[in-house]
């Protein structure tokens, strides 16, 4: 049983070898090889550009975080977008906290994942927000 085990061992390495080889060359089309045309090396995919979006959490890990007072923001309440200004940062208490002001007039205390997530969404509704110019003082 061992040589059985052996022998099927190395068939399978015989395979997967050849697999590996196979697609490890080089592709061509099949007119191209019905042409004789040598096979064509492949282009590494373009890497994806990051977007700000994605760095937002980067930034606010790595920033000030009195940094985002002045900064605005964007929630989504009952399917409607809300925009608003950071108006402080406390670090007082345990977990310190963004205070926010909504152009309405409500107020929210956010912590980082509030935060990030705000300004994610900002990002993508930013462009709708009449009081951009507008930074409560």
């Amino acid at each position: 049983k061992k040589t059985d085990a052996k022998k099927v061992k190395k068939i399978i390495s015989s395979y997967v070898e050849k697999a590996v080889h196979i697609h490890s060359l080089p592709a061509r089309s099949a007119k191209n090889k019905a042409n004789g045309a040598p096979p064509q090396e492949k282009k590494p995919a373009a890497k994806k550009a990051k977007t700000v979006v994605n760095n937002i959490a980067s930034l606010v890990n790595g920033s000030d975080p009195r940094s985002f007072v002045r900064k605005r923001i964007a929630k989504d309440f009952d399917s409607k977008t809300f925009y608003g200004t950071i108006m402080e940062y406390d670090d007082t208490e345990k977990p310190a906290y963004w205070h926010v002001e909504y152009d309405d007039g409500d107020e929210e205390d956010y912590s980082k994942k509030d935060l990030i997530k705000a300004l994610k969404y900002y990002e993508i509704k930013g462009k709708n927000d009449t009081n951009k110019s507008n930074k409560k003082s």
